[in-house]
């Protein structure tokens, strides 16, 4: 059987739009109830203001929550009367705080409150928490010091509301915990957050640009929890389709009961309904392992020493997290994994055997969910034998899609250039952050325009239309340039063209650019144009146009060496034209100061 590889990549977007949508929902202002001496530990000791910026600045987001707090039931009260808040955390005693939530919720039923207790204890018997749930809080923590605990419930606060419309406007995967107790909650809670945001940034490494990162960032797998089997039931059975995983505990109430099989029956219902779906028992009786291995499920020892890198390793071996590894269907690895790019070169070259193993066990559909390529996984998972004629048509064509993938994400895209791992399958690099120039802008702004527009395609078909693949060197490769080698006065001193030629061309180059042009130049062997791209180049109304120097280059040299130092050399003269005669005459007839212009070079 063919499947439409075309129409199949057709549907991806490289700009993501959808994800622009996700996460709607923040929770900006958090209301503290809490001792002066608890505040003061927070904010002094556990460094909980700092913790906060510093989790959401790793994570490429901005407007972290502010936090307000006061000393008492009444001044939380009007605190909620003067001004908005997304959460309240109370830590006062029991009696006060569920005194205090049911008054909140009496006039805004919707507001968050959470409990964070001093106190809690675990049963002996390993049956939970022996705590009782006051009916004024959504749910209670036990504050241990641990400031991940905070950051877990602000980030689970913001899953349980933006939920719903990511996972049916754009996929977005869903973890389940199933978990009663809040000691034990409270423990589990901030780890499954570390696996999750650990993952999203080694993701994020590999982003193409800013915006992509930050898109990663709000596709990140969400996280639920149910403290009893009917929530839990409700969870699965609305976002069935979305579960990434299930962790459950063993004992927790069934109708209004503690159930000592409440975990077992609910992890063997799962695997009868969705066999890929991976599990995992969790329990304070090792004993309980025998009752996962009968699921099948994974087991992790809520007492053990080790129950950190037991869920670590199942976030890493079933949930898909981290590198691919490809293994023989024994279990021996053969190969790994850490791209999309390293998943379809590896792909085309593993035994049979290992492809229909993990394809069997939709183990690529998971690791690409796991790494926010939904779409992708999406059309990738219903895919079985039976719809091609033999595995190798199977994996030629799954190998294809993905290579279609990456490159359509790419397409229209202005993509950071990194030197140790670039793709030629992208039109536009870009080395430094600053400006892209008049003439750069240009380009990938018709890119882009090319890639939102598949009308223009289809009117000629069989015909690539598209700009040059193309390498920008940001106007803070000028700037580093001018400023190392004390050029500057170029800009305002009346010298000759030759004598500007000479000066820069003598000036040494920024090192670091340099190393990339190299990464570059050992890949590219093909014939180059460098070519101006100023600030004020090709701008709507005196553009500037013909005043600044173009390179043709013929890169065909076999040293690399001197292929660089001609490149160089090029990018010196296009940078020397900045100050030539006659861009200084037009900009005084124009009213601009040469000396605020900057160049971009494109290649």
């Amino acid at each position: 059987m063919t499947l439409p590889t075309d129409s199949f990549a057709a549907e991806f977007d490289p700009k993501f739009k959808i994800f622009h949508e996700l996460m709607a929902r923040k929770v900006r202002d958090v209301l503290l109830v809490s001792t002066p001496y608890d505040a003061w530990i927070m904010e002094e000791d556990c460094r909980l203001s700092e913790r906060i910026v510093n989790e959401y600045r790793g994570l490429n987001l901005s407007n972290p929550p502010r936090i307000t707090w006061v000393p008492t039931a009444a001044a939380a009260l009007a605190a909620l009367e003067a001004k908005r808040f997304d959460l309240v955390i109370s830590m006062l005693p029991l009696a006060d705080a569920g005194s205090l939530g049911r008054l909140i919720k009496t006039h805004a039923p919707a507001l968050p409150v959470i409990h964070l207790s001093h106190q809690g204890t675990v049963s002996s018997t390993g049956g939970g928490a022996e705590f009782p749930k006051s009916p004024g809080m959504d749910r209670t923590f036990i504050w241990s010091g641990n400031t991940d605990l905070l950051l877990a419930i602000i980030k689970s606060t913001e899953d349980l509301w933006n939920v719903d419309l990511d996972a049916r406007s754009a996929g977005i995967r869903v973890i389940l915990l199933v978990e009663d107790s809040p000691a034990y909650l409270s423990s589990l809670l901030p780890l499954l957050y570390r696996e999750v945001v650990s993952q999203i940034q080694g993701v994020m490494e590999e982003g193409l640009n800013e915006e992509h990162r930050l898109l990663t960032m709000r596709a990140r797998p969400k996280i639920l929890v149910a403290e009893d089997y009917e929530e839990a039931v409700r969870l699965y059975e609305t976002y069935q389709p979305y579960i990434l995983g299930v962790i459950s505990d063993v004992r927790f109430p069934r109708s209004g009961r503690p159930d000592d099989a409440a975990g077992v029956d609910f992890l063997k219902r799962i695997k009868r309904e969705r066999f890929d779906i991976p599990l995992l028992l969790t329990s304070s009786d090792p004993s309980n392992a025998l009752r996962a291995s009968d699921i099948p499920a994974g087991f992790a020892h809520k007492h053990s020493p080790r129950l950190h890198e037991e869920v670590h390793a199942f976030f890493r071996d079933y949930l898909g997290f981290g590198d691919f590894v490809f293994r023989r269907p024994d279990g021996a690895e053969i190969g790994r994994a850490g791209t999309l790019r390293a998943l379809e070169r590896t792909m085309a070259e593993i035994p049979e055997d290992s492809f229909v193993h993990h394809c069997n066990r939709n183990d690529f559909s998971r690791w690409l969910f796991a790494r926010t390529e939904i779409t992708l996984a999406d059309k990738v998972r219903p895919l079985r034998d039976a719809d091609f004629t033999d595995a190798g048509s199977h994996r030629r064509y799954l190998v294809s899609v993905i290579h279609s993938r990456r490159s359509r994400r790419q397409r229209g895209v202005v993509v950071n250039f990194e030197a140790g791992d670039f793709d030629l399958d992208t039109d536009f690099f870009k080395i430094g952050k600053g400006s892209l120039g008049g003439k750069a802008r240009g380009l990938a702004f018709m890119a882009n325009l090319l890639r939102r527009t598949p009308e223009i395609h289809s009117a000629y078909a069989g015909i690539k239309i598209g700009i040059p693949q193309s390498l920008v060197v940001t106007t803070d490769g000028f700037d580093a340039f001018i400023t190392e080698n004390d050029l500057k006065h170029f800009a305002t001193h009346e010298a000759s063209d030759e004598q500007v030629t000479e000066a820069f061309l003598r000036a040494a180059f920024p090192q670091a650019v340099a190393d990339d042009l190299r990464a570059y130049l050992a890949r590219m062997t093909y014939p180059l144009a460098v070519r101006s791209s100023s600030l004020l180049e090709d701008a709507k109304f005196r553009a500037y146009a013909g005043l600044y120097r173009t390179i043709m280059l013929p890169n065909d040299h076999p040293s690399l060496d001197l292929r660089l130092k001609q490149l160089l050399a090029a990018i010196k003269l296009v940078y020397a034209s900045t100050y030539f005669l006659s861009p200084k005459a037009f900009s005084r007839r124009v009213g601009h100061r040469t000396e605020e212009e900057k160049m971009a070079v494109i290649i």
